[in-house]
């Protein structure tokens, strides 16, 4: 057994290959101007820091104080991407926005705040330490002090491109799962992009479906942190693959990266089967009921990821013959559904127990194969 685990770990290292070194921020700037350093535009979305956290980098890199690495990985073109350490790196880039865009100010997508856009400006806060920090930017610092910052050094890790997908894609999902503040499925996508994949973007189209967004009726929040997108892999993951762990994140990991290196055959069929699913929920339920509970003989309250693993995917493995329903008759099967008692303990407390998660799905299919 300990021989077994040796070798394995010994195999499992060789899959990661990785390069320390130091380099100062002039540089790495420098790279980012002529995109040899690039950023994921749905990683960027995740640049969230407040302006009070982006003045305490300025000031910590200002005094030296030692900071977190950045990890950087090298693409088969031999350019790098940030995976890990883009508050920092963002933070330093808007900066120094105005040398680096050369004034230009486009909005940058999904991106709301002003503080939080990498080509507007940084006026620094109020700092713990260098109180006289307050209100400069990179014109009005003096010129000592933006020196200090090019020259500032920090340490970076880079995962080389002879690093296998796996490695890459698990490397950056649990870089980011370290006190992120991007979603799951957030993470899912860059990791897939990293591992040289298309999937995500299917899925980013997938998810302006109008059928899909209206019959989901997600909260702008959750639109925003891909909630469509993670409903999609959802409704693909349990139609097609049993999850062999307790964790849905895991499954859904394990599921994104089967498709992202072609393990499953995301094919225009089965493309357009997740989408004649949502048509025809939507056509039953044109107000986005079909994934509620009902209460009181009404549907009420919020999406239920739960239903959602019964109805959707019901509907997904019985497509053919609910294309053929009334919207009339699938309406009455899925009101039916919430008085059955097996419904009723797969989404309530511990619904995430594996047996429970493979529970929903099959009664789904057995729910909607009915008649």
């Amino acid at each position: 057994m300990s021989k077994d685990l040796i070798s394995e770990v010994s195999s499992q290292r060789h899959e990661v290959v990785v390069e320390s070194y130091t380099q100062m921020w002039s540089e790495l700037l420098n790279q980012y101007k002529v995109n040899d350093v690039e950023i994921d535009p749905q990683y960027q979305r995740g640049f969230r820091w407040s302006l009070e956290q982006q003045t305490r980098y300025i000031e910590s890199l200002l005094l030296n104080i030692p900071t977190p690495p950045i990890f950087l990985a090298e693409k088969p073109d031999g350019k790098f991407e940030v995976i890990d350490g883009l508050q920092r790196f963002s933070t330093v880039v808007k900066f120094f926005s105005g040398e680096i865009f050369q004034g230009e100010k486009p909005e940058v997508k999904g991106v709301k705040l002003d503080q939080n856009n990498i080509r507007i400006p940084t006026i620094l806060s109020h700092a713990p330490i260098l109180t006289g920090l307050s209100k400069l930017t990179r014109e009005t610092m003096p010129e000592t002090l933006l020196r200090t910052l090019r020259y500032a050094r920090i340490q970076v890790i880079l995962l080389k491109k002879e690093s296998s997908q796996l490695a890459k894609y698990n490397v950056f999902t649990r870089l980011n799962r370290s006190g992120t503040t991007l979603s799951n499925q957030e993470i899912r996508n860059c990791s897939a992009r990293l591992s040289g994949s298309g999937f995500a973007d299917e899925l980013m189209t997938l998810a302006e479906e109008p059928a899909i967004v209206n019959s989901l009726n997600l909260s702008s929040k959750d639109r925003v942190s891909m909630g469509v997108q993670e409903c999609i892999l959802r409704l693909i993951a349990f139609g097609n693959f049993t999850p062999a762990t307790t964790k849905l994140e895991d499954f859904l990991d394990e599921v994104m990266y089967s498709i992202s290196v072609g393990d499953f055959d995301f094919s225009k069929k089965e493309k357009n089967k997740v989408v004649d699913t949502f048509r025809v929920v939507v056509k039953a339920f044109p107000n986005g009921e079909a994934f509620k509970f009902r209460k009181n003989d009404k549907f009420s309250g919020a999406f239920s990821p739960n239903l959602f693993d019964i109805v959707a995917v019901g509907i997904y493995l019985n497509i053919s013959r609910c294309k053929k329903m009334r919207p009339e008759e699938l309406r009455d099967l899925v009101i039916d559904l919430h008085d059955q008692d097996d419904a009723i303990k797969l989404t309530g407390a511990g619904s995430n127990a594996r047996l429970k998660m493979i529970g929903r799905a099959e009664f789904g299919r057995d729910w909607f194969s009915k008649g």
